[in-house]
């Protein structure tokens, strides 16, 4: 969080909702102002990340107008079709146009283009004829006139108002919203949706939206063939052409913002600009009230997030009316702070816009608008509405463009290709969020490890799945003869050569599982979920760990470098654990603003000196995982990252749990609320400026006994991103506790940590 966001989210404590399960009253918010009041509206970057590293910090007009706009003015829109030209400073002739808003007069708007072409006319950057279009139009439009009632949108700090899914039903009153508060949005449609209504996309065109691709059957990217995706975008694509949806540039988002490495350089290499999102207020779920959501959005903005991305009509949900609620107020709490708005350019980054009605009427839903299989039971979408069934996400057939992906080296991890996602030529997986075919076969209790590479058959299950999935095993014999009958079945395959099926079986033979002495937790499920901690290790891992041990759950820490360096002891305790070990950045900084001040380098910097704490401390990280703290990674920073071999670790579901207030119930039913298959859970360990901590420890035993009885078990993340099977044989070493102070940015909140600690610049 920044500074200044201390007063926003002190005002918060009184108007968060509790979170679905937890006794609330109604939120109070002061007559006349909204949950932002007092947010300076400079205090952070106004871009979701800049467009060029070099010379980002001299930006003299961040937030501008992007040089890929044409310049034009309006009401009434008048386009000149002339390329925006832009200054070596960073400014472009609308900024300096529009920084001079609100005019008193036409005349005084008029003079003010006129004062800007000779200017830039002067420096070369337009010719006497571009000048003089513009001055034309200029003078043709009504801006500053009696008959202007637009709404100013000038700042360097700027917004983006996204929406996934659609179109809905729920569109037309998205549309008229932002018709009456004069926002201009970002549409990620998904082309079923697209080719059921069409008028809809085509008039959010005309309305001056920008509306681009969210593909067409709204799959989870990471789990697909690459044919599979090429087909979703290149549809989508089609869809839009039909709809007749201009595009300034290809951009999409993924849906559920799952694209691991892979799938973005083959999205990059489509020529698509991926446009992630910072700020899930989690409207999709069904029950969350809209001051809920109001909420979730102001504390998302008082973190320095920018880019909002909400969802029309969600695509497997009933929700939808709670945000419609929602939807006028957070814009008014945004303005009333001092931002405004905007949309993307083809970099990804936040740029200026303005919103001038077509004046056309707004269409609505004709046809009816397609749902996948909806998640939350008790209810039904506004009518029409038809619920399909989606392709399955592994097509049986293999072409060769697949192929070719995965020949390009033996090994999944030198190409960043997980054999359990794309091109696997899979009928379909047989063992969702299963093992890992980069895990090497081990059984345990106690740890005996074979050294020999996992083999997966024809339909996604490895060895290790097919032997854990008869557990509980009766007696230890049991067990021996279930790993026995799997070997030989891998062997008979080809897939597992005969002296490594006789060390899977002697290893087998070697431990206690099923046995008198083994009090291992069964683990095996097809919905199965990962438990990340970000910001440690601070004074609450040590009962973390317990809680851990007790529960028989891997964890996977997301440490920052600073604090590892100050308690190397728990990085090395976890890796003998048997943990995930995960990069957070040197010193929790925000990447997007690192990559503003100091370029690429900073960015890899703040990467590699966490890296080298965890070396240091004798723990090397467990493969190159990132979590970027705050979620803030724009295009710029996620291409730095994969660039750097990393894997992103950006879609979770997680709650405030760094809000000192937040009791553990509060936090575990937030919590359950969202669980689904596959799903990564954040949470913090001793938030790095927050006094919280209790509140998480007392929720995770919760959380893991409410999430067991509800058929999920627990595994941890692969290097692609992917939640995985795994199992925690504990290693009975004493759990360490802190010894030296813990580092902690300045608080945001009041209280102090426990001792030892030390506040850090």
């Amino acid at each position: 969080m920044t500074a200044g966001a201390l007063a926003l989210v002190t005002a918060l404590l009184g108007t968060v909702v509790a979170a679905p399960g937890a006794a609330a009253g109604p939120p109070t918010v002061a007559s006349g102002a909204g949950p932002l009041s007092g947010l300076p509206g400079a205090e952070s970057p106004g871009t979701l990340g800049g467009s060029d590293s070099a010379g980002a910090s001299a930006d003299a007009c961040p937030g501008g107008w992007s040089t890929e706009a044409t310049v034009w003015f309006g009401p009434p829109r008048i386009d000149t079709g002339i390329p925006n030209p832009g200054r070596d400073d960073g400014c472009t002739l609308l900024d300096v146009v529009w920084q001079e808003e609100p005019f008193a007069t036409h005349g005084e708007f008029v003079a003010t283009v006129a004062r800007a072409t000779r200017e830039f006319g002067d420096l070369g950057l337009l010719d006497a004829r571009e000048a003089a279009a513009i001055r034309s139009a200029a003078a043709r439009s009504d801006v500053g006139g009696p008959a202007d009632d637009s709404v100013p949108n000038t700042c360097t700090d700027r917004v983006a108002l996204t929406f996934d899914d659609g179109p809905s039903f729920y569109r037309s009153r998205t549309l008229e919203i932002l018709r009456e508060k004069q926002v201009t949005a970002t549409f990620f449609d998904v082309g079923m949706r697209i080719d059921a209504n069409p008028r809809l996309p085509a008039f959010e065109r005309r309305e001056g939206h920008l509306v681009l691709n969210h593909t067409y059957e709204h799959p989870n990217l990471n789990q697909v063939t690459v044919p599979r995706l090429r087909t979703e975008m290149r549809t989508t694509e089609e869809a839009l052409d039909r709809a007749g949806v201009e595009r300034p540039f290809a951009g999409m988002r993924p849906p559920f913002l799952a694209a691991n490495a892979q799938v973005r350089a083959e999205l990059e290499r489509l020529g698509f600009t991926v446009v992630s999102g910072d700020i899930d207020a989690a409207d999709w779920l069904p029950d969350r009230p809209a001051e809920q959501l109001r909420a979730d959005v102001a504390a998302g903005i008082a973190d320095g997030r920018r880019n909002i991305f909400l969802h029309d009509g969600p695509i497997d949900t009933v929700a939808g009316p709670e945000l419609m609620k929602a939807l006028p107020l957070i814009i008014d709490d945004i303005r009333a702070a001092g931002l405004c708005f905007g949309t993307f350019d083809s970099t990804g980054a936040i740029v200026a816009d303005r919103y001038v009605s077509s004046g056309e009427p707004i269409p609505s839903v004709v046809n009816a608008v397609p749902y996948l299989p909806l998640l939350f039971g008790g209810g039904t979408p506004p009518e029409p509405y038809r619920i399909i069934t989606p392709t399955p996400v592994t097509p049986a057939a293999t072409t060769t463009a697949a192929t070719a992906v995965n020949a390009a080296s033996d090994s999944p991890a030198a190409t960043g290709v997980s054999s359990r996602s794309l091109g696997t030529g899979a009928a379909s997986d047989a063992c969702p969020n299963g093992w890992s075919p980069e895990e090497t076969v081990w059984f345990g209790p106690p740890r005996v490890d074979t050294g020999i590479r996992n083999p997966q058959g024809p339909d996604g299950c490895t060895l290790l799945d097919r032997i854990w999935e008869r557990e509980p095993f009766a007696t230890h014999g049991a067990f021996v003869s279930a790993a026995r009958a799997a070997a030989d079945a891998f062997a008979e395959a080809g897939l597992l050569s005969g002296p490594d099926r006789d060390r899977v079986v002697a290893a087998a033979a070697r431990t206690h599982v099923g046995g008198p002495r083994d009090t291992s937790v069964p683990n095996t499920c097809d919905r199965r979920l990962a438990i990340q901690f970000d910001d440690g290790p601070s004074h609450y891992r040590t009962e973390t760990l317990r809680i851990l041990r007790d529960k028989q759950v891997t964890g996977v820490f997301m440490d920052t470098g600073t604090r590892v360096a100050a308690n190397p002891q728990f990085a090395r305790f976890q890796l003998a654990e048997g943990h995930e070990l995960l990069n957070h950045t040197h010193s929790h900084a925000n990447l997007n603003q690192v990559l503003a001040a100091e370029g690429p380098d900073g960015v890899r910097r703040e990467i590699l000196a966490a890296e080298a704490a965890f070396a240091a401390a004798g723990a090397p990280i467990s493969f190159q995982g990132i979590r970027p703290p705050f979620g803030a990674a724009n295009a710029q920073v996620l291409q730095i990252i994969a660039d750097m071999g990393y894997t992103a670790y950006m879609t979770r579901i997680g709650t405030d749990d760094w809000v000192p207030e937040r009791t553990p119930q509060q936090i575990s039913d937030a919590l359950v609320a969202q669980l689904r298959p596959g799903a990564i859970i954040s949470l913090h360990d001793g938030p790095y400026d927050t006094p919280a901590g209790p509140g998480t420890n007392g929720a995770l035993a919760l959380l893991i006994d409410a999430a067991r009885e509800l058929g999920y078990c627990f595994g941890t993340v692969d290097r692609h991103g992917d939640v995985v099977a795994d199992r925690l044989i504990p290693s009975n070493l004493p759990i360490p506790v802190v010894e030296n102070p813990v580092p902690y940015a300045p608080l945001v909140f009041p209280g102090e940590p426990p001792e030892p600690y030390v506040i850090l610049d």
